[in-house]
């Protein structure tokens, strides 16, 4: 299988439970002439528990926004951006072979993990090597991450192997050129952490219950040891993850001015919004649309603007010739395409994001990498029924069925029956026949639709990161083994060409018009419909400053203090 496939399976096997799942002002600017101070406690309030204290294994937000304040990468983000690629640990952005198969990097000097070790390029080999080499079980079944970007464990792996020829140098092989390697790592699951620490804490045990590391219940020095401002001190499970300030972190310019954050497992949203409200913590997550409602007008505390989206709200589409034993009138393009201008995405946004959506104008949103304006159908009945006529399709064979997760909230999916159930009043205005059909988000949903079982349905998407492999090819209409997905059943194979094209080339000006090229060829076929881009919101009170939002909900909080 080619690197780009095993890619796609990686990504297609997981991808299906993030499909199924789901601005105000800004608290980042502070007052002119405000001086930040140091010291203090921040309490987060998180919707999830921390999933497991090895980031490798987390692909949740709640995880990863508490693994981002500790743990590095050779790269990451420039803060308040979605995809422009920086150096951390690195010193700078590597140099790439002419074959885009080799990528050496300068590590910084001077730097130490949080137990005192030192970071060097044996260090980050053998992190790579660590992840490459989970076995079959547990490790790889949560590296969700490693096997989306390398396509892959073992012989499967498009990193062909980790070099260090001296302390300062890490050397990658792919096997195949791969445009998204370094975006791909910018997130936290590809922090470096303490070898020795992983070593002594049993952190390769495959039985993750006995995997003392990544269960992360021995305290600071022993879980989740990497180089960050921030180091972990302990987690009390199904109730708080505390962090405390690294006192020697190796950019002093760069340190963090909270003494520690708490992260608070609050499950409920209207609880987690009454006690922002109450002042028991300080900064919140999340907060759903009816939350944002609730503290409108309240100057004690704030929506917080997280730039641009890295989350979508569309409506899927199986492009199959039948569904269900007959005819599938979605398989016809006008049909597809009448659905696009019969939708009243304005509404959605207003009625169910609460600000926090804008209008999708491609099928990853704006911000990400390579972005390009599609110029989608906007609201037009005339258009819709025009399209309806353009299909041939009689009265009856415009039967179509709509699913929904139901027992979910998500920022993605605010409210999926209420989404759902405009949609449906929408397309039965042009001439449709909707029939709405909801199964539990978790297994059902996520299950049946990978499967193929569903005819349409509304759908949220956040990205690992924000670039089009991760949007267009593998999370979306890619093929897996030279066939289409099943839940899309969408053939188009020069669209396939042009995002192999895409993920090999070796510069950036190829990649962007491979990418470019792809995204044209799917606006016109309209193979689903895209709605928002939603930015997850979050909220805290008016004395927390120096917020910089993060489209990820990858907030860097060494940025933050406290005025008060």
């Amino acid at each position: 299988m080619k690197p780009r496939s095993m890619k796609r399976l990686a990504l297609a096997l997981s991808g299906a439970a993030l499909l199924a799942t789901g601005c105000g002002s800004s608290a980042g600017a502070p007052p002119s002439g405000s001086v930040p101070t140091f010291g203090g406690t921040l309490t987060v309030a998180i919707p999830n528990d921390m999933a497991f204290a090895d980031p490798s294994l987390v692909d949740d937000p709640s995880s990863l926004l508490i693994a981002n304040q500790v743990v590095e990468g050779l790269v990451g983000l420039e803060p308040g951006t979605t995809s422009q690629v920086v150096p951390v640990l690195a010193s700078a952005l590597p140099t790439v072979s002419p074959d885009g198969l080799t990528y050496t990097f300068k590590l910084r000097t001077g730097v130490k993990f949080h137990d005192g070790t030192n970071l060097d390029a044996a260090s980050v080999k053998a992190n790579y090597e660590r992840w490459g080499s989970y076995p079959k079980g547990q490790l790889q079944d949560h590296a969700a991450a490693y096997a989306a970007a390398f396509g892959g464990f073992g012989a499967a792996s498009n990193l062909a192997s980790v070099d260090a020829p001296d302390l300062s140098t890490v050397v990658f092989h792919l096997k195949a050129p791969s445009s998204s390697l370094l975006i791909s790592q910018t997130g936290p699951a590809f922090g470096i952490q303490s070898p020795s620490a992983i070593a002594a804490n049993d952190g390769n045990n495959g039985t993750l219950a006995l995997n003392a590391y990544v269960q992360g219940q021995g305290g600071k020095g022993k879980a989740m040891v990497g180089t960050g401002p921030f180091m972990f001190d302990e987690w009390t499970t199904g109730n708080h993850v505390t962090l405390v300030r690294n006192p020697d972190y190796w950019d002093p310019q760069n340190a963090a001015y909270l003494d520690q954050i708490v992260f608070k497992l609050i499950a409920d949203p209207t609880a987690r919004v009454s006690a922002l409200q109450g002042g028991s913590v300080d900064l919140l997550d999340w907060i759903d649309p009816a939350g944002i409602t609730a503290i409108r007008g309240t100057s004690s505390v704030r929506v917080l603007a997280r730039g641009s989206a890295c989350g979508s709200a569309q409506i899927l589409i199986n492009n199959a010739p039948t569904f269900g034993g007959a005819a599938n009138p979605l398989a016809n393009r006008a049909a597809r395409l009448a659905v696009a201008y019969a939708v009243q995405r304005p509404t959605y946004a207003s009625a169910f994001y609460a600000g926090g959506a804008a209008l999708a104008d491609n099928w990853e949103p704006a911000g990400s990498q390579y972005y390009k304006r599609e110029y989608l159908p906007g609201y037009d009945i005339s258009q819709a029924r025009s399209r309806i006529a353009e299909s041939g399709l009689s009265a009856a064979g415009l039967a179509v069925e709509l699913a929904y997760p139901s027992g979910t909230s998500t920022s993605l999916l605010p409210d999926p029956k209420g989404l759902a159930a405009a949609i449906s009043l929408d397309l039965q205005a042009v001439g449709f026949t909707v029939t709405l059909k909801s199964e539990p988000a978790t297994p059902n949903f996520a299950a049946d639709q990978a499967a193929g079982k569903f005819q349409m349905w509304v759908s949220g998407r956040s990205c690992r990161w924000a670039g089009p492999d991760d949007f267009l090819d593998a999370g979306l209409f890619g093929y897996v083994n030279g066939s289409p997905s099943p839940r899309f059943n969408y053939r188009n194979d020069d669209l396939d060409k042009a995002m192999t094209a895409a993920e090999a080339a070796v510069d950036d000006a190829t990649a962007k018009t491979a990418w470019q090229k792809a995204m044209d060829l799917i606006t016109a076929d309209m193979p689903s419909v895209p709605l928002l881009d939603v930015m997850s919101q979050a909220a805290a009170q008016a004395y927390v400053v120096g917020f910089i939002g993060s489209g990820l909900g990858l907030e860097d909080l060494r940025t933050v203090w406290l005025r008060k």
